[in-house]
């Protein structure tokens, strides 16, 4: 047990490092976009770019699925049924890469050329981005045995090193595009593009040669399709519905307030995906060892793991919301040279609905690890569904952009207290349990710090260097917060004896 936590330790520094370097990189090649491409080309990029997600909602799924049975023929030493695993979800990617195409070529088009808000002279533009978008999505979804297989293997050096080559590519792609004597939009898409299928190259490459498993083979194993299909099945409703509420409430902006109200959506989306990288790439780490721990039986570990990686990574995701939650106006027009109506205030809420999100990482492991998906997914995803409908009716009877966020918010507390329900189905669960070891602390450590950082604020005065004491004083306050009272005397003693080690 405690090879397996340092082992997460050490996979949660590298990917600690890659998106360290990461937050940086696209928080100044969203600077640099913003203000090369203009409002306007950058809200019609996310919008189109993010319809083309829309339909290949596959990728996620097919993902889970082979993490899944990969990291359980792992954990049972089957190098066999890791090979045959491989070979069968890369000949089923590729037959849905090819449906892919099919449907984003009718249905999508229609919808770009009919139903999105575009001005007549930037419609070509967005048509090639969206075709540009539509083939580095669908070869990143024939890919996803290679990602899958290095995170299975956990090492996520590899992952590091390839994600700090992507993030400083697309800072040169944005830079190169006001060189460029072509249309800047349609050139943007054109060198993503590139770099996406460069990607995926390379992993096909280091897979090849360092993972006995990775033997590209046209494999059609009915039994080993029929319980794939299970997972990828009820994975597939699980991130349709999340791709709706996602790409469907980003249209709904479109349609009722065009695409400057996008462009500010795509800026606080991108602070919110820099913040949460933190606890996600925690969670990565942790993942592999949840479903390992399930397939081997080790009941206690998987608790342990459940209840630990929940609080942890609501606290990882703390620390940077805390200081951004009082110092986003200022932080936003220090950063960007326009800033889009409404992206102070779409920021915060997104940053809260991250912190409630983040809670369900680890429940969504679990129930991916049993397999027994059904009534999680059809339960789970009637209420997350409820978003989109909700939305439309808020802005049909006039509400802001911002009701949008408010709604999410809400809705994603409630499908998180449905699932945490669901779950004790199938593994030693409690509620109680749960409040103690994670609710509780989690409230404390908020209302404490929250607390603190606010009377700091108020005392401080309004200046540019008031802002960066704040955020350094608060993000101090955090960290104090999570040390003394959101961890427990031993996690406290065991945090402090690895530190010290660290230094000598």
């Amino acid at each position: 047990m405690d090879s397996k936590s340092k082992r997460i330790a050490k996979n949660t520094l590298f990917l600690y490092m890659r998106m360290l370097f990461l937050m940086v990189v696209t928080l100044f090649t969203s600077r640099v976009l913003l203000d090369k491409l203009g409002i306007e080309d950058f809200g019609i990029y996310n919008v189109v770019g993010g319809l083309a997600v829309m339909f290949i909602f596959f990728r996620s799924s097919l993902s889970n699925a082979t993490q899944r049975f990969l990291n359980v023929a792992l954990g049972k030493g089957d190098a066999a049924g890791a090979a045959q695993v491989f070979a069968q979800h890369f000949t089923l990617y590729a037959v849905v890469a090819l449906l892919v195409i099919v449907v984003g070529e009718t249905v999508g088009l229609w919808f770009v050329y009919d139903k999105l808000v575009i001005p007549a002279d930037r419609l070509a533009a967005a048509v090639w981005v969206y075709q540009f978008t539509l083939v580095s999505l669908c070869s990143t979804l024939v890919g996803i045995v290679y990602d899958s297989t290095i995170i299975a293997h956990e090492d996520m050096n590899v992952y590091s090193y390839v994600g700090i080559f992507e993030g400083l590519a697309k800072l040169g792609i944005a830079y190169a595009i006001s060189m460029s004597p072509f249309d800047r939009l349609t050139t943007y898409g054109l060198l993503l593009m590139f770099l996406a299928l460069s990607i995926q190259c390379f992993y096909a490459f280091y897979c090849s040669r360092h993972y006995a498993e990775c033997r590209v083979r046209l494999v059609w194993d009915k039994k080993l399709l029929k319980d794939t299909s299970s997972i990828v099945g009820w994975n597939t409703v699980g991130t349709a519905v999340y791709a709706v509420n996602d790409s469907g409430v980003n249209i709904l902006l479109n349609l009722f307030f065009g695409p400057a109200v996008n462009a500010a959506r795509a800026v606080s989306f991108q602070v919110s995906n820099a913040v949460n990288g933190f606890a996600s790439n925690f969670f990565v780490s942790v993942r592999p060892q949840i479903v390992k721990s399930y397939a081997s039986g080790d009941n206690e570990y998987l608790m342990k793991l459940f209840y630990n990686s929940s609080k942890f990574s609501f606290f990882l995701l703390w620390m940077f919301c805390l200081p951004l939650f009082f110092t986003i106006n200022p932080i936003l027009h220090l950063w960007l040279k326009q800033v889009p109506e409404y992206t102070d205030v779409f920021t915060i809420w997104i940053l809260a609905y991250s912190l409630v999100n983040v809670l369900n990482n680890p429940v969504w492991a679990v129930a991916l690890a049993v397999g027994r998906l059904k009534k999680y997914i059809s339960v789970g995803s009637g209420v997350f569904l409820m978003v989109f409908p909700l939305a439309y009716a808020a802005l049909k009877l006039g509400a802001t952009p911002v009701a949008v966020f408010v709604i999410m918010f809400a809705v994603r507390l409630c499908y998180l207290v449905v699932v945490l329900n669901i779950i004790r189905e199938y593994v030693d669960f409690s509620f109680r349990r749960y409040l103690v070891r994670v609710i509780r602390p989690v409230f404390l450590v908020v209302a404490v710090s929250s607390s603190a950082a606010f009377l700091l604020h108020y005392v401080l005065p309004q200046s540019l260097l008031s802002t960066f004491v704040f955020i350094a004083a608060a993000v101090v306050i955090a960290v104090m917060c999570v040390g003394f009272i959101g961890l427990s005397k031993a996690e406290r003693g065991y945090c402090l004896d690895f530190i010290r080690k660290k230094l000598r």
